[in-house]
């Protein structure tokens, strides 16, 4: 297994495309693009496609159209994890 990823859908609101991975010998050729191409591919018929992405990895999608939420929220099981990893910000 080299590369992978999921797509949770509802069959006609939101499609929520997690889990893109590729193994990191096999980075930069082009598998990952495939990957979520065919998510979004088979989720195009949906009022909007939602993405979750690893804190550094935004510049890859941005590359294959996604833009960054402004209303997303998240409860993490371990908060401060959370906010240690840059999952989620603290704000007043």
């Amino acid at each position: 297994l080299i590369a992978v990823g999921r797509a949770l859908a509802d069959g006609k609101d939101c499609s929520y495309i997690c889990d893109v991975a590729v193994y990191p010998s096999h980075q930069g050729l082009g598998i990952g693009k495939q990957v979520v191409s065919t998510l979004v591919n088979l989720s195009k018929d949906h009022k909007k496609i939602i993405l979750y992405a690893a804190p550094g990895k935004e510049p890859f999608y941005r590359k294959l159209g996604f833009k960054r939420m402004a209303t997303a929220m998240a409860i993490f099981k371990d908060q401060a994890q959370a906010l240690e990893n840059g999952l989620v910000v603290d704000e007043p």
